[in-house]
């Protein structure tokens, strides 16, 4: 490998590396022995640092100092607000210098730990090619002009190595875990303040870390998904279109007189088939969103934001998936008194030609009335859950996988009971054949013939069955996407 950052490897001044013997866990005094300092040196290095920030000597800083701290110092504003919600123990909105010091501790021996964990050789500093090692490992890749601009960034005396206490001036402000795939993300954006570009790197999206696999996972998980939670899926179709007052028993009772367990799991090859398509489209169309609606260089375009990319890349995704999400509920709807159940390509064939290509958007539109206002209300609850939990629960520390799948679970649950009713008038709309009994003339119709004829518990069929889901499908999808990182080495 050559490269203009490591081109001096072998010519290095090893005088400025400080190789620190390290038994147990990193403590403070590592650090200090790390940087050559004394524990006065330090204490006073930190107390001007802290008065960088408190300009008018008040003895606390908020985010607004943070903010004018950071522009000077050249980096990212994204983070200013997190950096006050880490140093801020007892949550009153500002930090004083015992909440700054006590971050400061933990974040250098944070710090060098990773820093540790590079330098393989155990010589006191990261030469470039073990950074890049470094970033392989984490699935980054990287070329030789961009490992060469983080050598630089950060090589402070540019002699081509990076010493501990350089690592730690690049990273100590940075409020997040320090892993190498969070620090790479960090230097993007700290590269695009210093070129004077606008960032085009979202965050937490890595265009390194193959995008390819991430959606090969996330399909993969979303198949796996799906098919367990399959049968649920079925009943809540069957539920949703029946206009009698149907019991959840019964309607079980009749799927198995189909065709026994296989009865249950009919139309999931279509579901599974619909999983990667729909999260690729979602995914990428997410992303340029997001650059888009941030286009004034903002690095976190909020909850509204977010709120709204993600409610537009879920409609550009179900319109591309629908047709096949239409036959879907024909074939789960389809009744065996009608005859042999349908191939796939007869279904469509069918379709096409006895009701025209229109036939294949019936419903569309509660389908995507019902978008925004899911994904509105499942975000804004799983981020005021995850807040809460953070606050009350966690005290403060990151919440785990356990924590964050009881947040996905509930706000995934609220979610859909709020747009539940205009998913059974889609799913009605959908069901729909010429040949059928009800025959409705659109949405309007269904919403009125539904709750003149059942009342509003028409408009809640099959949401037990769908809640049951939820919890399923949010835990199998989590595991197996996570085990596939693993497989390909994404993490």
């Amino acid at each position: 490998m050559t490269s203009s950052a490591i081109k001096h490897h072998h010519h290095h001044d090893h005088r400025s590396c400080n190789p620190v013997k390290k038994q147990g866990p990193v403590t403070i005094e590592h650090v200090l022995l790390a940087l050559r300092e004394t524990k006065e040196e330090r204490e006073s290095r930190l107390r001007e640092l802290f008065s960088f920030f408190d300009k008018s000597n008040t003895g606390y800083i908020d985010s607004g100092q943070i903010e004018i701290g950071l522009t000077a110092l050249n980096i990212p504003l994204a983070d200013a607000k997190e950096l006050v919600r880490v140093c801020d123990a007892n949550k009153d909105g500002r930090v004083d210098y015992v909440e700054f010091r006590k971050y400061m501790d933990a974040k250098e021996v944070e710090l060098y730990r990773i820093f540790e964990a590079i330098d393989v050789e155990h010589n006191g500093c990261i030469l470039p090619e073990e950074l890049y090692h470094a970033l392989v490992k984490a699935g980054i890749e990287i070329d030789d002009d961009e490992l060469a601009s983080f050598v630089e960034r950060i090589d402070k005396d540019h002699n081509g190595i990076i010493t501990f206490e350089e690592w730690r001036d690049f990273l100590l402000l940075y409020p997040h875990e320090a892993t190498i795939e969070n620090i790479y993300e960090y230097w993007e954006r700290v590269y695009l303040v210093d070129i004077g570009e606008q960032p085009v790197i979202p965050a937490g999206i890595n265009k390194h870390a193959h995008a390819s696999k991430y959606l090969i996972a996330g399909g993969v998980a979303g198949a796996a998904s799906r098919t367990t939670t399959a049968p649920l899926d079925r009943l809540k179709v069957i539920l949703q279109v029946q206009t009698s007052n149907a019991s959840i028993t019964s309607a079980v009772k009749n799927i198995w007189k189909e065709g026994g367990v296989l009865s249950f799991f009919r139309g999931n090859g279509l579901n599974v088939v619909k999983v990667a398509p729909e999260s690729a489209i979602k995914f990428y169309t997410y992303e340029m969103l997001k650059n888009f609606i941030g286009g004034d260089g903002k690095e976190d375009i909020g909850t509204s934001g977010r709120l709204l990319a993600g409610g537009m890349a879920g409609a550009v995704a179900q319109t591309a998936i629908y047709p096949m999400d239409l036959v879907k509920t024909r074939l789960q709807t389809f009744v065996s008194g009608q005859g042999k159940v349908p191939s796939l390509g007869k279904l469509s064939r069918d379709i096409w030609v006895h009701e025209g290509p229109r036939a294949f958007y019936r419903g569309i539109i509660p389908s995507l009335f019902g978008i925004i206002p899911y994904a509105g209300i499942d975000l804004a609850a799983y981020e005021t859950l995850k807040d809460m939990s953070r606050a009350y629960i966690l005290e403060d520390s990151d919440p785990g996988p356990l924590v964050q799948l009881g947040c996905g679970t509930v706000s995934g649950a609220l979610g859909a009971t709020c747009v539940y009713p205009l998913q059974v008038v889609r799913t009605r709309m959908q069901a729909q054949t010429p040949a059928g009994g009800t025959v409705y003339k659109g949405m309007s119709d269904v919403f009125m013939k539904t709750y003149q004829k059942e009342g509003v518990r028409g408009f809640y069929k099959g949401l037990l069955p769908n809640l049951l889901k939820v919890v399923p499908a949010a835990s199998i999808t989590y595991l197996v996407y996570e085990a596939m990182k693993n497989t390909l080495d994404l993490e």
